[in-house]
């Protein structure tokens, strides 16, 4: 505070000095008008709490902007991207794009939204499916799932293999490939394409692309457009796509 009040009074000082060399008329000297800005302020400190709130409303919208710059920088790897799995037209009206992990309590609970949204929408949305397993360190089965899912997608069977492990409570090694027989994969295709270095090198890319994306610190992350939500606020997720529709 202390810090902010001493730079309010040298700015105030400076300024003053400035229009004093440019020929001012003013007879006060910067001391004197120094001693004139403090007493101001702390017989008005309110105006302290009204600049704070300004510049962090300035700080917000800076940072909103840079990060629309960068979804917009990476529109066409967030929404193009052959290799990723989509439910809905390419030609969607919008395209929504969810970065998740399959161990991650906040995607669990947005899942249903998702869900209801591929029904609700219908052909005007698209939705773009980023596997991110940055819980692997911790949970040992984040990257499995997410390669396990991208293996199914080679059957045809991305939705029910991702659905399938969003809704359980806990994820081993062995309940994964349970899963995956229970979707009925054909489980000598589904260990091949497991192994498959391209799909971990598809991973590492979108790993890579959210680092580009200063706003994506966890998952889920959904980007609507230039758009983002962090986390599962579906209330807001919905109220963006429906803008976005016109509806």
């Amino acid at each position: 505070m202390r810090t902010f009040l001493m730079t309010t009074i040298a700015a105030v000082g400076l300024m003053t000095s400035s229009c004093a060399q440019a020929g001012s008329t003013t007879d006060m000297s910067k001391t004197e008008i120094e001693e004139l800005v403090r007493a101001y302020i702390m017989e008005n400190p309110e105006i302290i709490r009204d600049a704070f709130i300004k510049l962090q409303e300035k700080e917000v919208a800076q940072e909103q902007e840079l990060n629309r710059e960068s979804i917009a920088a990476a529109k066409d790897a967030l929404e193009n991207d052959p290799r990723d799995m989509s439910v809905g037209p390419d030609d969607a009206k919008v395209t929504i794009v969810e970065f998740f992990d399959y161990n991650c309590g906040f995607c669990k609970r947005a899942t249903p939204w998702v869900q209801n949204a591929v029904e609700k929408y219908g052909d005007d949305v698209r939705i773009v499916f980023k596997e991110l397993p940055i819980l692997d360190d911790r949970t040992k089965t984040s990257r499995l799932a997410a390669r396990s899912a991208l293996a199914a997608g080679r059957q045809g069977k991305y939705a029910e293999m991702h659905y399938a492990l969003m809704d359980s409570k806990r994820l081993t090694g062995e309940s994964i490939r349970e899963t995956a027989k229970e979707i009925g994969l054909d489980m000598r295709k589904y260990e091949a394409d497991l192994a498959d270095a391209s799909i971990d090198k598809h991973i590492n890319d979108t790993l890579q692309l959210a680092n580009r994306l200063p706003a994506l610190t966890g998952t889920p992350f959904f980007i609507v457009g230039d758009e983002y939500v962090s986390g599962a606020d579906t209330d807001r997720l919905e109220r963006l796509v429906d803008a976005a529709l016109g509806s």
